[in-house]
C-alpha cells in the first residue's frame, strides 16, 4: 500500500489519541500544578506530544504491520516500547517546562529518580496493555472491558477467507518446525495489507486467515476486495524470499461473502468474542469452490452487488453454484485482476 494510504488511515488514531493526551495532560497539569492555571496549557502540550508521538511511532515504525518488533518475544516487545515511550514522555515534559516555565528561572526541568520511576511504570503498563490487546487481537481488550458484546448483537460483516495453496505438501517436505515457520510468516505477511484497509483479523484456523470488516467500513473503496488483491500481490512480491528460505513459492485461494452474524462473548475460564452465523460457513464454502474450479478469487453476488469494483479488477460470473452442505444456489463470481 502507498505510503499516503497509509498515512490517511493512521491519521484518526493520531488525532483522536493526541487530542485525549491533551485533555487528561491539561486536567493533570491543574490537579498537580504549583500555579493551576500555568499548568492547564503546558499539561495540555505535553498530553498532545506525548499522543502525537507515542501514536506515530506505533503506527509507522514500532508496530507497524510487518515491523520487527511485533515479531519480537512478549517481554521484548514490551520492554522495547516502555523505553522509548519513556524517553518519549521526558522529552515532553521537558519541552513542555521549557516553553511554558512558571517562570524565567524555571525553564528546565530536573527529572529526580521518582519522576523517572514513575514515568517507566505508567509507560510499561500502557506497553502491556497494547501488547496484551495484540494478543487477543485487534480492540478486543477494549471492547471486552466495555462489554460491547456481554450479550451478543447481530452485525452486518463482510469477510475475507485466505487459504494456503498446497499447505499439506508443504508440511511433509518442511516438517513440523519449519512449516510453523512458514505458516507464521504467511500471515504475517498478509497481515499489512488487510490492517491498512480497516480489516480485522479475525483467526487463524490451520492454515487459513479469516479477516472481517463492518460491512460500511469493507465496502467503501471496495477496501475487502483491496485487502486480498494486495495480499496476492505481497506474496508475489516475496516470492523470492519465500523460494530462498523455504524452498517454494506460496499462493493462496480466497473467498469473500457478506451477511449477518451474532458477535458475543462466549467461554468461562477461556473466554473469546466469537462470531457465529451462517455467513462464516457460506464463506468457507465459497474458498471450496476456488479449490474445486481452480479460481484464485471468488465473491458472492451479494457482497458484489453493494460495492463498485475498484479499476484493475474484473468480475466474471460463475453462475448459480450449489455449496456443500447448503440447499439453495449461490450467485458467485470470478474476481481477476486486469
Amino acid at each position: 500500500m502507498a505510503n499516503d494510504d497509509r498515512v490517511r488511515l493512521a491519521l484518526p488514531g493520531i488525532i483522536n489519541l493526541t487530542v485525549i493526551a491533551a485533555v487528561a495532560g491539561a486536567i493533570y497539569g491543574y490537579a498537580t500544578g504549583d500555579q493551576a492555571l500555568q499548568g492547564i496549557p503546558r499539561g495540555a502540550l505535553t498530553g498532545a506530544l506525548i499522543g502525537s508521538v507515542t501514536s506515530s511511532l506505533d503506527a509507522f515504525v514500532l508496530q507497524a504491520p510487518g515491523a520487527p518488533l511485533t515479531r519480537a518475544p512478549f517481554l521484548i516487545n514490551v520492554g522495547v516500547r516502555s523505553l522509548v515511550y519513556l524517553v518519549v514522555f521526558l522529552a515532553a515534559i521537558a519541552v513542555g517546562h521549557w516553553l511554558l516555565p512558571n517562570s524565567p528561572k524555571d525553564k528546565v526541568f530536573d527529572f529526580s529518580r521518582d519522576d523517572i520511576l514513575f514515568c517507566f511504570a505508567v509507560t510499561f503498563v500502557v506497553s502491556f496493555l497494547l501488547e496484551v490487546n495484540s494478543l487477543l487481537g485487534q480492540n478486543v481488550l477494549f471492547t471486552y472491558a466495555t462489554g460491547r458484546y456481554h450479550r451478543p448483537r447481530v452485525e452486518q460483516r463482510i469477510f475475507l477467507f485466505i487459504d494456503m495453496k498446497g499447505s499439506t505438501a508443504a508440511a511433509e517436505q518442511l516438517g513440523e518446525i519449519d512449516f510453523h515457520r512458514l505458516l507464521n510468516r504467511f500471515v504475517t505477511d498478509l497481515t499489512a495489507s488487510i490492517v491498512l484497509r480497516e480489516g480485522q483479523i479475525h483467526k487463524y484456523v490451520g492454515d487459513e486467515l479469516i479477516a472481517t470488516w463492518p460491512l460500511a467500513t469493507g465496502l467503501k473503496d471496495a477496501r475487502c476486495l483491496g485487502a486480498c488483491f494486495g495480499a496476492i500481490a505481497r506474496l508475489d512480491e516475496l516470492a523470492p524470499v519465500y523460494q530462498r528460505d523455504f524452498g517454494r513459492r506460496v499462493e493462496i485461494r480466497a473467498g469473500l461473502h457478506c451477511g449477518p452474524v451474532v458477535v458475543g462473548e462466549m467461554g468461562s475460564v477461556k473466554k473469546e468474542i466469537a462470531l457465529i452465523g451462517d455467513t462464516l460457513n457460506t464463506t468457507a464454502r465459497i474458498v471450496d469452490v476456488c479449490r474445486d474450479s481452480g479460481q484464485q478469487v471468488i465473491a458472492s453476488a451479494a457482497l458484489l452487488d453493494q460495492l463498485t469494483l475498484p479499476s484493475g479488477i474484473a468480475a466474471r460470473a460463475l453462475g448459480p453454484t450449489t455449496l456443500r452442505g447448503k440447499k439453495g444456489a449461490l450467485d458467485l463470481f470470478v474476481l481477476e485482476a486486469g
